[in-house]
């Protein structure tokens, strides 16, 4: 068991390295970071409207570029190897190939979760700097302080960091599951895109349907449990939206969408686990 993580961290570790020293990764940080900071130019409204458009971009960018970066990323991880006929070399070595695609993943999950991390710590950043403008500025009553001081450090915004986390952290499993499958990156990219796409439009396809009054042959509703099961449902996600609108989301309910992301991975990494194990490399 020890010498499988030392094996997984080794993989993680240098996987982690080469996709820092891609410039594409720094562009994409660097866009993000001037997404957050440039929002503090386009708002000329009452405080809370401030706050909220603050947020919003500032939590959109966080999503734009973690996903850019988890697709670009996961893509290149075996069919990248593949081309470089690096794996083999990794392979011929006392590894596993499930240990190859766990440390494969963990790299890029702790990538992501830099990333993360550090555009959370610029939006903060933003709302600190936002709150010291306004309070100079509308400051003067006690009650208008304490608001502006309620929307700048709202403890909530900690559920929504988490929240983004693992739903990029989803998206980079199901990357990893398609590079496993395919040798082409656009293959895997247009693919996780599919999934990313159909995850957000299932529930609402299937709400629309079942209520539309039409009756639902067993072949229908077989499909659409399928398609429930095989496809994550990224709509669990909204709980970032309610967050940032101001609406109160208890941490039982984070957690919860905190539990199905991980044992989505999980079956995600087992299932291509399973397939990169039978695949003639």
């Amino acid at each position: 068991m020890m010498g499988s993580l030392r094996r997984i961290s080794a993989v993680a570790s240098n996987t982690f390295l080469e996709a820092v020293r891609q410039k594409v990764f720094a562009v994409l940080l660097v866009f993000g970071l001037v997404l957050i900071y440039g929002a503090n130019y386009f708002t000329e409204f009452s405080f809370q409207e401030q706050f909220k458009f603050l947020k919003d971009l500032g939590y959109a960018a966080i999503s734009l570029t973690g996903l850019l970066v988890g697709l670009l990323g996961a893509s290149q991880l075996i069919p990248g190897e593949i081309e470089r006929r690096t794996i083999l070399t990794a392979l011929c070595r006392p590894l596993r190939r499930w240990e190859f695609i766990a440390g494969k993943y963990l790299g890029l999950a702790v990538l992501l979760g830099v990333m993360v991390g550090v555009m959370s710590l610029a939006v903060g950043g933003v709302l600190g700097w936002k709150e010291t403008q306004l309070v100079a500025r509308e400051g003067s009553d006690p009650a208008v302080a304490a608001a502006i001081q309620q929307e700048a450090r709202d403890p909530r915004l900690l559920q929504a960091v988490l929240l983004v986390g693992v739903k990029l952290a989803v998206v980079a499993a199901v990357a990893v599951f398609f590079s496993t499958v395919a040798t082409s990156t656009t293959f895997v990219i247009a693919m996780t895109l599919m999934v990313y796409l159909i995850g957000h439009l299932q529930s609402v396809a299937r709400e629309q349907w079942l209520e539309s009054g039409e009756v639902v042959h067993a072949g229908a509703k077989l499909f659409l449990a399928a398609v429930a099961f095989l496809v994550p449902d990224f709509n669990l996600y909204n709980l970032i939206d309610e967050i940032i609108a101001g609406n109160e989301v208890v941490w039982r309910s984070t957690l919860g969408v905190v539990g199905y992301s991980v044992v989505y991975i999980a079956v995600l990494l087992t299932a291509a686990s399973v397939v990169f194990e039978g695949r003639d490399i």
